[in-house]
């Protein structure tokens, strides 16, 4: 590990943050911080390449947001128990790019933090499978969120939408469904300030997408 490397550990006993400090005493600076607020003024006082920040420090999950936010070059590890799987991915969204389990060693926290130098994530495969399980997760919500929306047309809109999908005019369109211009031009307003969208092109594109319609073959 580089002699010019600076690290911050944050940790709220005093004793573990110290010894930590000490472990890790073949980089160029580690100092230790006991809350969230004397990790961020020690960050803002000195540059520093990387945080290690103790799961059970108070406001985690505020100080690794902060400095995502602030110090964007300071890579964020987050060290505690495997058993806090909720936590453990909460931190991972917040923005650290890994987690370490208190039961690893000292040589593999300095490979961690060298990982995190090179822009890889850092952590064991019990976290990545958190990961992925979150990633599964993420993508059931997403087709559920879709799912919803699809709900929130009704089945006219839905009708007009399958029509435009074949190439329709608004006119073309109120010949086949038996109704005014004006009408079908109303419902399309309607249909596109629902899915948040600005053309007739894009609600079709964004129902092609989330398999609202099945693609016409060319």
């Amino acid at each position: 590990m580089s002699s010019s490397l600076r690290l911050i550990v944050a940790d709220p006993q005093q004793l573990f943050r110290e010894c930590l400090c000490a472990a890790l005493g073949g980089c160029g600076g580690s100092e230790p911080a006991g809350s969230a607020e004397g990790a961020l003024a020690l960050l803002a006082a000195r540059e520093a390449d990387v945080l290690i920040a103790s799961l059970d420090l108070p406001d985690v999950l505020s100080l690794i947001r902060e400095v995502a936010a602030r110090f964007p070059r300071v890579k964020a590890l987050v060290l505690g128990p495997e058993s806090a799987a909720p936590a453990i991915v909460a931190c991972l969204e917040a923005g650290a790019c890994g987690y370490v389990l208190r039961e690893q060693s000292i040589a593999d926290l300095r490979e961690a933090v060298a990982m995190a130098l090179r822009g890889e994530a850092a952590s064991v495969p019990a976290v990545n499978h958190l990961l992925f399980a979150r990633v599964g997760e993420l993508g059931r919500e997403r087709r559920q969120r879709q799912r919803l929306e699809l709900f929130d047309l009704t089945a006219r809109e839905i009708e007009i939408l399958a029509l435009i999908a074949e190439g329709l005019s608004n006119q073309r369109i109120a010949e086949r469904l038996c109704l005014s211009v004006h009408t079908v031009k109303n419902h399309v307003h309607n249909m596109l300030e629902r899915l948040g969208l600005e053309s007739r092109a894009r609600a079709v594109e964004h129902a092609y997408e989330r398999g609202w319609l099945a693609r016409r073959p060319r």
